[in-house]
């Protein structure tokens, strides 16, 4: 019998700096506008999370959404810590790209 070639099985590898991408604004916001089904012109940056509709399950797909999208790991607990229903959308986003931006890892790199 021929033996095959294993391929070895590849985990989630640690992401370098230089893959990270910092996020465009406009592009996350687009992005959560169709998660909620909304214009993006109807996201005020002063409207909360509570008055948009986001539930937790909304934030962790868009959290998760983001993260495969500029290739950045938050740190869930920190970011948990920050994601009250009052929290204003503008300063969500803002954590959002000062997270990728810093290229912010739970996985400790």
């Amino acid at each position: 019998m021929t033996q095959k070639k294993r391929t070895p099985v590849e985990t989630t590898p640690a992401l370098s700096r230089e893959s990270r991408q910092v996020p465009d604004r406009e592009d996350l916001k687009q992005r959560l506008a169709a998660r909620l089904r909304l214009d993006t012109a109807s996201l005020h940056e002063t409207a909360t999370l509570e008055q948009l509709g986001l539930d937790s399950l909304l934030l962790a797909e868009t959290v998760a959404d983001v993260e495969i999208r500029y290739r950045v790991e938050f740190d869930m607990t920190v970011l948990a810590g920050s994601l009250v229903p009052t929290l204003p959308l503008g300063a969500f986003l803002d954590l959002l790209g000062e997270g990728t931006s810093r290229g912010s890892s739970h996985a400790g790199a």
